[in-house]
């Protein structure tokens, strides 16, 4: 298929194309991985609260601390993710952040 034009977009075959990643990676550690998973192994109904990740005290603008709560919330889905499991995620005292491991339901 040849590339049509028009002033505002083209057509172009996809392998014409770059795509980026979307988004950013976040920076899980081998460590933060296995220390949940040692953690559910103790107490596989239990909530792990990840006091590591409590909201910093200099956020106090709500929309940075919505910023950041989305930020924490998927690194610990990622961390889920790589357990094999799904999670709940809920903030303790508004906070500091908790979930609920369980294995994914199909």
């Amino acid at each position: 298929m040849a590339t049509e034009k028009n002033d505002d977009f083209e057509i172009v075959n996809e392998n014409e194309l770059d795509f980026a990643t979307r988004g950013r990676k976040s920076k899980i550690t081998p460590e933060q991985i296995n220390g949940v998973r040692e953690l559910l192994k103790k107490n596989p109904n239990g909530w792990v609260k990840f006091s590591k990740f409590a909201i910093p005290t200099d956020l106090t603008e709500k929309k940075d601390q919505s910023n950041y709560k989305a930020k924490v919330s998927a690194t610990i889905r990622q961390i889920a993710e790589k357990l094999g499991m799904e999670c709940v995620i809920r903030w303790h005292k508004g906070n500091i952040p908790a979930a609920k491991f369980a294995k994914v339901s199909k």
